[in-house]
Order: C-alpha cells, then structure tokens, then sequence
C-alpha cells in the first residue's frame, strides 16, 4: 500500500508570486551643489563691495529728492490725484511768495570821520632825563636851606647853542602856584644857550612841577615834562637840557 502523500503547502508553480526586486540605491550626489553655494556666496560678496564703493547704488541709502520744478513764471507746481470718482487728475498750482520779515533791525553803515590833521611831533625833547645834584656844583655861595634852582641849556640840530626860545615852569611848590618863564641865553651859568629859575626852597618833595620849552610865537616846541623834586641838600639843583631833534614846523 502505497503511503498517502502529505499536503504541502507550497502553491502550484504556476501560481508563486513572483519576487520583486529591491529598490536600486540612490546614486551619490555630486559636488555641484556645494560649487554653486560658493559662487553664490562670492557674487554676493562682490555686490555688497561695489555698494560700499560707491559703483553701484545701495538699496540702504537714504534716496536724495530731486528739487522741484520751477515753472518759467516763477510758481512750484503741486499735483494731487483727486480720488477716483470725483473727477479726473488736476494740475494745481501753488504760487511760493518770499515773506520778507519786518522784525529784524536795519543795519546802517556808519561812516568814520576822516582825520585831516597831522599829529604834533615835538621838535625838541630833553637830552637825557632832568637830573639833580648839589646846589654847590654852581652855586657854591648859597646855602642849601636858600634856594631851589632849576635850569639848562638848549642846543639846535647841529649841537650849536641855541638862544630866545622860552622856557617855562609852572606848577605848585610848597601850596604856592609857580608860573615862571627863562628866555635861553640869558642865565649862562649853565652855558652859552643856558636858561634858570630860582625857587625859595621849601625842603620838599613833590612832583608837582612842570617845564615845557616854546618858541618866540608862544607855540610849544616840546612835551610838557614833570619834575620830581627830592628836598634834599644834595639834589636842589635840577639841570634839564633840550635838544632839537627835527626841523621846527611853522
């Protein structure tokens, strides 16, 4: 007896489903992405380096408004675009009229005056300074407690004496007023060209003496200088001395 032959359960051949192949694997990509990210970045780079250049405009920077139009009679025109349905788009003009403020002040030029005259320039000055010593270098037979004596010579442009010009002290001395006058050559103790005053002395000091040198018109020839008077025994002799320096103007 023949054994029965066990089921299987395999499917006739004929019926088998069929095996289905595996998905092919994804090729490898290439580099071309990553060059393109590069040449991407580097064109980016160059425009940002032409904008900060200047060469190209940048899209950040502030736009410059051009100026107005000016019209040939003088007026800006200003259109508006009247909303649609009220009309169509209308050109107005809007005259610009310059206010001229009337708050502000004036301003006036002032004219200086011109000065026409010369300025005086002394045709003498004192040689030196006034300088004291002791009564006694001239008058020796004086005492000192006397006399205050002041006086000098005058000589012209050549060094030469020069004679009959005025000389004049004035002023105050011990609550006295002084207003004396010495014609040059007629005291020639000090010189040829020498003139003098003789003061009671007080034994004082002040500054409130003044001596000044004129011509024969009374027209000064010379700055009025201050003398200073020490009081002591061995300065009560004052000896000014002028010399010219230009030619008297008439």
């Amino acid at each position: 007896m023949s054994e029965k032959r066990r089921p299987t359960n395999q499917q006739p051949y004929v019926t088998r489903p069929m095996a289905v192949r595996r998905t092919d694997p994804e090729p490898k990509k290439s580099g071309c992405g990553s060059i393109g990210a590069v040449i991407f970045l580097l064109a980016v780079i160059g425009v940002i380096l032409l904008m900060l250049t200047g060469i190209i405009p940048s899209p950040f920077e502030s736009q410059i408004t051009p100026p107005a139009k000016i019209t040939p009679d003088g007026s800006t025109p200003n259109y508006f675009i009247t909303p649609e349905g009220m009309g169509t788009e209308t050109a107005i003009s809007t005259e610009q009229v310059a206010s001229t403020p009337t708050d502000l002040p004036t301003l006036t030029k002032t004219m200086l005056p011109t000065q026409t005259s010369t300025p005086w320039s002394a045709s003498f000055v004192i040689r030196g300074t006034p300088e004291a010593f002791p009564h006694t270098l001239l008058y020796d037979r004086y005492t000192c407690e006397e006399y205050l004596f002041i006086g000098g010579e005058v000589w012209d442009l050549r060094e030469a004496p020069l004679k009959d010009l005025t000389v004049k002290l004035t002023g105050t001395y011990g609550g006295g007023v002084v207003d004396l006058s010495s014609k040059s050559g007629e005291v020639e103790i000090y010189g040829q060209s020498g003139y003098g005053f003789v003061l009671d002395n007080q034994q004082m000091r002040t500054e409130s003496l003044y001596i000044q040198l004129f011509d024969t018109n009374g027209n000064p020839l010379s700055a009025k200088t201050q003398l200073t008077v020490s009081g002591q025994c061995d300065g009560n002799l004052l000896l000014v001395n002028y010399k010219q320096v230009q030619e008297i103007s008439n």
